[in-house]
């Protein structure tokens, strides 16, 4: 039996793509991806932290089993 191995994906507003029309990223597996909106169907958890140096401060934590990014970049977690 294989299982869907989960990890962990980091969502937070992006001020300087907030412009443009895209305004998340989403960091998964390494990579960074810039999309418009996040589409997330897994328990996602809000994380703050004001003592933090550096943006973000406010972020999201998901673990999916499945991530893609459709034609309308917009980003799936599923």
């Amino acid at each position: 039996m294989i299982k869907n191995k989960k990890y962990k994906a980091i969502m937070h507003f992006n001020k300087q793509n907030a412009f443009k029309g895209n305004p998340w990223t989403v960091h998964y597996r390494g990579a960074c991806y810039i999309v418009s909106e996040i589409k997330c169907f897994v328990p996602m958890v809000s994380e703050f932290k004001p003592l933090k140096k550096t943006n973000p401060r406010a972020f999201f934590t998901a673990y999916p089993s499945k991530f893609w990014i459709d034609k309308n970049n917009i980003a799936i977690l599923k």
